[in-house]
């Protein structure tokens, strides 16, 4: 007793697929071929530096400000004063 062929099964679905990929035409790739194109800058130089120190030019920087600061002959605080510390 022969099997009917459907495309239910899996030979069924691989016959039909093979006959699908037999009438599709293979389209053939195109190679792209690159061309070497000459540089249009001169080309690196070599060249050599012949300076005895390098020159930068330095930071102006702003003057500090100076505080003002009162000496006093005794201590504002006595012994005993209570006193808020903040951490």
């Amino acid at each position: 007793m022969e099997r009917r062929v459907d495309e239910l099964s899996f030979e069924g679905a691989w016959a039909k697929q093979l006959k699908d990929e037999e009438k599709e035409v293979v389209p053939t790739e195109k190679k792209e071929v690159k061309v070497h194109e000459a540089p249009k800058f001169r080309g690196q130089r070599d060249t050599v530096e012949n300076r005895t120190e390098i020159r930068m030019t330095t930071k102006q920087q702003p003057a500090p400000e100076k505080k003002q600061v009162n000496v006093v002959a005794e201590p504002s605080s006595k012994e005993g004063d209570d006193f808020d510390v903040e951490w």
